[in-house]
């Protein structure tokens, strides 16, 4: 299958997913209110961190391997499974600790909500490595249908959630129901990535030293760059209080739904440049030129969904409720950042597909340094809006240092990475043709 189909399907799933989950954002969010949505949102964050701190770099390795060999697939599917569910026990047990040492970063949080939260660490994990299993053998629709699923059950449960129950009991409810559509995702995901690999619990030690030999850096780079992205929350809801954290992470979600494309172009990317094995680890050859193509292409389209949310961005925010509207300007300032930060994404596939060079693990450090420093001198002052610039300039600096680095040693060059060519819109039309006929 090809990548623009591959990208198309997954698109239109996650178009159909747009619509779920933004009703399901706006259903909770006037609801539950600014307040409610600062709980959720900064515990669901507490968990993603964990989810990032666990996967050592497992998933992006297990791509490489098998894209090299598709007879290691068992071994490795088997492996990154047992070491997931190792790993998510002992960050669970690091969580709670963590909590009860500084109760400051929960804030007004209930304590318990923390922990019940906590739980979603181990399925989220799981499921992202079999994520991972299900694109290296191009499970384009079992990965889509999965989250389609899941997320429409839980809308459902939702609306059942806020008919049954006592209002003081809505946050609490959708806490459990975040954990209860994690575990589904995890049990989903595993059973169709064991159709692919058959797995099991065994580890092969030998497997364990390539992914993590390779992994690696791509699991310091992820980290870095999730902890750049979402510490904002965590930082408002500590410095601020809940309901700012609240708006904003409304903010973050419209962000995030700009975002779906370059996202979804690279996480689709790395896996069909590795169909052709292994690379070259310097110059110009036509897989470039393709990770080219898709990083020019992705900059129009998030340029022109900038200008979109630019004249329709506060009448959005309006939907989940008033209060949610003293986020358009912090929106705006935030999708310039994405801007950046996706066609950095689509990049960062090529650094994988080439052994990732010791720089991801230089750029990332620089990066995040520069992101915690900006939010503990931004924020305090400026509140949403320090947010919003310091996630601007770090983005951009994300930006400008991986295609530095692309320029000077694959022979990338700057205009062809970021201005879409005429003859793009025709190569599209020719591949979307070849496709529909197929």
């Amino acid at each position: 299958m090809s990548f623009l189909r591959q990208a198309g399907i997954t698109l239109i799933t996650r178009g159909f997913l747009l619509v779920i989950t933004l009703t399901y954002n706006i259903l909770i969010a006037r609801k539950i209110g600014a307040d409610g949505i600062g709980v959720v949102g900064t515990l669901q964050t507490f968990a993603n961190i964990g989810v990032q701190f666990g996967n050592l770099g497992l998933g992006v390795g297990a791509i490489y391997f098998i894209g090299l060999d598709k007879d290691r697939s068992k071994a490795i599917a088997s492996t990154i499974t047992s070491i997931g569910l190792l790993i998510s026990i002992i960050l669970f047990g690091g969580f709670v600790i963590a909590g009860l040492l500084t109760p400051r970063i929960l804030g007004n949080i209930n304590p318990s909500l923390y922990h019940i939260m906590l739980i979603s660490i181990a399925p989220l994990l799981l499921s992202l490595f079999f994520q991972q299993i299900l694109l290296v053998h191009q499970k384009i629709t079992e990965y889509n249908v999965i989250e389609a699923v899941v997320r429409g059950l839980t809308l459902i449960a939702a609306f059942v959630v806020f008919y049954a129950l006592d209002e003081s009991q809505w946050i609490p409810a959708i806490v459990l129901l975040t954990v209860a559509a994690a575990v589904a995702m995890g049990i989903l995901n595993g059973g169709f990535a064991w159709q692919a690999s058959q797995f099991n619990l065994k580890i092969d030690w030998k497997a364990l030293r390539d992914l993590i030999g390779y992994g690696w850096k791509s699991y310091y780079a992820a980290l870095m760059a999730f902890l750049i992205i979402r510490s904002d929350i965590i930082f408002i809801n500590a410095y601020i209080d809940e309901s700012t954290a609240g708006i904003y992470r409304q903010v973050v979600y419209v962000s995030d739904l700009v975002y779906l494309i370059p996202m979804t172009f690279g996480m689709l990317l790395f896996p069909k440049l590795m169909q052709a094995g292994e690379s070259e680890t310097t110059g110009l050859d036509e897989r470039a030129k393709f990770t080219m193509m898709i990083a020019r292409l992705t900059a129009l389209l998030l340029v022109v969904l900038w200008i979109l949310f630019a004249i329709i961005g506060k009448w959005f925010l309006g939907i989940f409720g008033p209060e949610f509207t003293l986020g358009h300007g912090p929106l705006i300032i935030l999708l310039g950042g994405i801007l950046f930060l996706g066609i950095e994404s689509i990049l960062a596939a090529e650094l994988a597909r080439r052994g990732l060079p010791i720089f991801v693990v230089v750029y990332s450090t620089v990066v995040v340094i520069i992101k915690i420093v900006a939010n503990v001198i931004l924020i305090p002052k400026y509140h949403m809006y320090g947010a919003a610039w310091s996630s601007f300039a770090t983005h951009f600096v994300f930006l400008a240092m991986v295609l530095g680095y692309c320029v000077k040693n694959y022979g990338f060059n700057v205009r062809d990475t970021l201005f879409v060519k005429f003859g793009d819109f025709k190569t599209v039309a020719e591949r979307l043709k070849l496709a529909l006929k197929r």
